[in-house]
């Protein structure tokens, strides 16, 4: 095959790509759990969470949840503009924030991650 017969290959390809994201762009296998998401996951927290675990959800900015393989258990993905490691302090609150997480998706199994202002990993767990 020719490089201008791959080029137009790998540029339908990503055309396709593009479409298939943008369709799926309202289904539940969009990359967000909705406007909003990260406001409900704050109002779940504040009405059923401890003092600890509504300061640290305080933090939160967007929830995410990646589109799971197939076969694969679901995950998602907190950003917080918490700083991680031990000067910034952030793996405690992100420790709360993927526990009340899992409390607020009981409902569901898969992988939650927290993850800091700079898009460091500071907790995980299994919901």
């Amino acid at each position: 095959m020719g490089m201008k017969a791959q080029l137009a290959l790998h540029a339908a390809v990503g055309l396709l790509a593009i479409g298939v994201v943008s369709a799926n762009a309202g289904s539940g296998d969009s990359a967000s759990y909705g406007t909003g998401s990260a406001d409900r996951f704050k109002g779940f927290v504040n009405t059923h969470g401890t003092s600890a675990e509504r300061v640290a959800v305080s933090h939160v900015t967007d929830v995410r949840r990646p589109a799971p393989p197939a076969g694969g258990t679901g995950s998602a993905e907190v950003l917080t503009d918490l700083t991680g490691g031990p000067p910034g302090g952030g793996t405690r609150p992100a420790r709360l924030i993927a526990a009340a997480f899992a409390d607020w998706k009981h409902d569901e199994r898969g992988h939650v991650t927290v993850y800091g202002s700079a898009g460091e990993q500071l907790a995980t767990r299994a919901y």
